[in-house]
């Protein structure tokens, strides 16, 4: 008994040197990273999700049409927001928090996987991962499915040694809820249900394992319901299921990352409305409900692989392996931006993908060669697959990163012991087979530039009003990309705020050389040039803009003040 109890008080102390660990880096990283604006002036999906949030909170629960955005994180955020106010830097501490939680989630699947020792490496692993770190202080649901999906693996672990059927239902429930994070989640249950049946003692087997299920089917029913009073389409989470196939898989996207149709402003305020708009003009309808919508993006993209099935091929081959690079593929924030211009704590030799991806591969064969570990093989084999079959970016990787971590623990455990029973010739097939993994992991598979994310930064100081640091910023991702024209627009802009009109009119005119469609570059040109006295030619800019896009009122008010300044000889003349 006295064993047993040192036992325990070792682990315990182990648990809260690793949850104290992962929540001091954090803050750290935090505070670090106080001074980048994208934290508290969010763009993309965090704004969409922070002003979903401020609509509930201001009494919108219900909405008023289908999901298209997973729906589980702008809805905690709002009750957060009704009851404590918009205090961001709050929410961030809480998230925080919650990743320090998931790092005993992902001990406790490691131990329960492969033991003791390989939880300890999976846990400090985790308290320590940069991505990690980097997520839990965003305003974007990555933490919250990264939390969900431990829980219920770990859960349904743990129920498979000590049957229980409140925690078998809490399984499901979080698997429900995760899946109102990640649609894809909800592919799980045909892998997890039949998992725990086969796990369970054969007298509890049906019955209990139904309880898995009677949580999940219960979260998801909630989601149907609203879906169908709101908007009266059945949809079970979300509506954009096909138009995140054709983007991953129409012919001008030759990575498989995101690279949006022509007809789609890669803005989350654009997307749905431009899809809707593009499917209605297809078929000719007057309306197409969500469901109906994303049923026939998902026949267009059968058309255009069925047109090139070569490229289909190749793409899904590069998708597969991208999922595995040690390149972390940006999406709304980019990792590499804040470890260069604002955190520290990202510029030291932490862990990343490229170590420990190869490591989880590397302990997922040894696991499947000795039948251990199989509910997360499994997991992580469909997961891969339901996400490359879509597109790919870094942050979707995230939710395997912590069965990942797992399977880098066992393989780091069973090398150990190679070495010390002096089996060499385990050893070097198997370092072998690590060095084919790492060569994968740090294959040049993709080129990527942080044009797009000092563009986005840019973006955030203005929001926060300060122009002159988005200047610079803009000017960054237009030495990475000149050819670019939203870059220069906004470059535009901000000179205009500034008061540098030689900026905004050369901002202005390269806009106009590059895209002369764009209706705000000709009205950006054409309000420089009245402030600078160019009368005429501000009046014909204007009357570009207004020819191009109408309802620009604004310009209407400048195109009048324009001519009311042209003397009459220069109007004759």
């Amino acid at each position: 008994m006295t064993e047993l109890k040192k036992i325990a008080q070792n682990q315990r102390l182990w648990l809260s040197g690793i949850f104290l660990v992962a929540i001091i880096v954090r803050l750290i990283y935090l505070i670090d990273a106080l001074d980048c604006p994208l934290l508290f002036y969010p763009g993309l999906d965090p704004e969409a999700y922070d002003l979903w949030a401020q609509r509930i909170a201001q009494g919108d629960w219900l909405g008023k049409q289908v999901f298209y955005q997973s729906p589980l994180y702008p809805y905690l955020l709002g009750i957060f927001y009704s009851l404590f106010g918009r205090h961001l830097f709050w929410v961030y501490i809480l998230q925080i928090l919650v990743g320090g939680i998931d790092c005993l989630l992902i001990y406790g699947i490691g131990k329960l996987a492969f033991g003791r020792k390989a939880g300890l490496v999976a846990g400090i692993f985790s308290a320590l991962y940069k991505p990690f770190i980097f997520y839990q202080a965003l305003l974007l649901k990555t933490f919250l499915e990264v939390f969900l999906i431990d829980l219920t693996i770990f859960l349904l672990l743990w129920v498979a040694n000590r049957p229980k059927k409140s925690i078998i239902f809490l399984s499901g429930l979080a698997l429900g809820l995760g899946a109102l994070a990640r649609d894809n989640f909800i592919i799980l249950v045909f892998w997890f249900f039949p998992w725990l049946i086969f796990r369970l003692k054969k007298s509890e087997k049906t019955m209990s394992a139904i309880y898995f299920l009677l949580g999940f089917v219960l979260i998801i029913t909630i989601s149907g319901i609203r879906n169908w009073v709101v908007g009266k389409n059945f949809v079970l989470t979300t509506s954009q299921a096909g138009q995140n196939f054709y983007i991953g898989n129409h012919l001008k996207n030759l990575t498989g990352t995101y690279i949006p149709p022509d007809f789609v402003i890669a803005h989350p305020f654009y997307e749905e409305k431009n899809f809707r708009e593009e499917a209605i003009k297809r078929t000719g309808k007057e309306d197409l409900k969500p469901s109906e919508i994303s049923n026939f993006w998902f026949k267009e993209t059968i058309k255009e692989i069925n047109s090139d099935w070569g490229l289909f091929f190749q793409r899904l081959i590069l998708k597969l392996a991208l999922f595995w690079n040690q390149k972390e593929i940006a999406d709304n924030e980019n990792i590499y931006l804040m470890k260069k211009e604002f955190s520290f704590l990202l510029r030291l030799p932490l862990l990343d993908f490229g170590i420990i991806g190869a490591l989880g591969l590397l302990g997922l064969v040894l696991a499947l060669r000795t039948r251990r570990g199989v509910l997360l093989s499994g997991y992580v084999v469909i997961y891969w697959l339901s996400v490359s079959l879509f597109f790919i970016f870094s942050r979707y990787r995230l939710a395997v990163v912590g069965v990942v971590l797992a399977f880098a623990g066992f393989a780091l455990e069973q090398i150990y012991l190679w070495v010390k029973e002096k089996q060499w010739k385990s050893l070097a097939g198997n370092m072998v087979l690590l060095g084919g993994f790492f060569a994968l992991v740090w294959a040049p598979l993709i080129r990527e530039t942080s044009d797009y994310a000092y563009f986005n930064l840019g973006n955030s100081y203005v929001r926060a009003g300060k122009f002159r640091q988005a200047i610079s910023a803009y000017q960054k991702a237009i030495e990475l990309n000149p050819h670019q024209a939203d870059f220069w627009i906004n470059l535009g802009k901000a000179g205009e705020k500034v008061g540098d009109n030689e900026l905004s009119l050369r901002a202005f005119s390269n806009a106009i050389l590059l895209a002369p469609e764009k209706a705000n570059a000709h009205f950006g040109l054409g309000i420089a040039l009245f402030k600078i006295g160019e009368y005429n030619a501000s009046e014909l800019e204007l009357k570009r803009a207004l020819e191009l896009e109408p309802n620009l009122q604004e310009a209407k008010i400048y195109l009048e003040m324009a001519q009311s300044k042209i003397s009459p000889e220069t109007k004759r003349r």
